[in-house]
């Protein structure tokens, strides 16, 4: 029944769901290069709640309707991770207070939480390996992103995950990419077109 409100045939994508993404993912990757003396990223909470979260929740759903399995379940699952690191930084979780006498735990508890994402990204990445060149680059700069910030947590280097950040912040190019060259494609007559490169 909901389908008749998307139909099928459609040209549009919800290519929101790629700004959501690419805008929580800046401002995260931009703290965890210590941009401005910024080490504590708490304020990126707001941005991963409504933005990171219920954006690519909405865009997921919309996806699901329209019968893209693919990105509903891309967008769907990078909503679960938003709103679950949003979770670990909120103070009345009690999560990160509870490592409060063993700060390595919980680095290494933050690296196997990264980790996962990593992984899955991976599978993401192998299941649109043939679609387009935009599509998997920024996959492989994301699954680089959260093993770096991985490898970050577990050995304590600050390094490291600055170096997560920084490619954090081309994911997120990315993902603008991407959903800018979708909204373009839907116009018709658009200022400027961007390929997407398909495989």
């Amino acid at each position: 029944m909901l389908a008749i409100f998307v139909p099928e045939t459609s040209t549009q994508r919800l290519y929101s769901g790629l700004y959501s993404f690419g805008a929580t993912c800046t401002v995260i990757s931009l703290y965890n290069c210590r941009a401005s003396g910024v080490v504590v990223p708490n304020v990126v909470v707001g941005m991963a709640l409504a933005i990171g979260g219920l954006g690519e929740l909405v865009a997921g759903i919309f996806e699901f309707i329209r019968g893209s399995t693919y990105t509903g379940t891309l967008f769907l699952f990078y909503t679960g991770f938003w709103l679950s690191y949003a979770a670990i930084l909120l103070p009345d979780t009690g999560i990160i207070a509870a490592y409060a006498d063993q700060p390595d735990m919980l680095g290494d508890a933050l690296g196997i939480f990264l980790a996962i994402f990593a992984f899955v990204t991976l599978l993401f990445l192998a299941v649109g390996a043939r679609k387009t060149i935009a599509l998997v680059s920024t996959l492989v700069l994301l699954f680089v992103t959260f093993m770096l910030l991985s490898i970050g947590n577990f050995t304590g280097s600050a390094n490291v995950t600055q170096a997560g950040g920084v490619v954090g912040i081309l994911t997120a190019v990315g993902a603008f990419y991407i959903g800018t060259g979708g909204f373009m494609a839907t116009e018709p007559r658009p200022l400027f077109t961007l390929p997407m490169g398909v495989l």
